[in-house]
């Protein structure tokens, strides 16, 4: 019950920011490592979205394959809605 509380207590926040002010709290909310860690994923969606490998994202990506490996396991067996938002 706390995680979906949160998850649109979240969703109604981040609804509220203003676009320009986006990159500014993300800053203030999380920290350099977490908003890499956040682009990073982001990146391996978009790159198994347009057809690469997992070898080659994570050589593209420098990064693990089992961290490219978590990403394709998102898109295969969850999905949620982050096909709207990758390419």
């Amino acid at each position: 019950m706390i995680f979906q509380e949160s998850r649109k207590s979240l969703a109604n926040f981040f609804n509220s920011v203003k676009k320009e002010d986006m990159e500014d709290l993300l800053e203030d909310l999380l920290t350099p490592a977490e908003i890499v860690e956040i682009s990073e994923r982001i990146n391996i969606f978009n790159s198994l979205q347009q057809g690469n490998t997992q070898r080659k994202i994570a050589a593209d990506l420098w990064i693990s394959v089992t961290t490219v490996s978590r990403g394709a396991r998102v898109l295969k067996f969850w999905k949620w809605c982050i096909n709207k938002y990758t390419k």
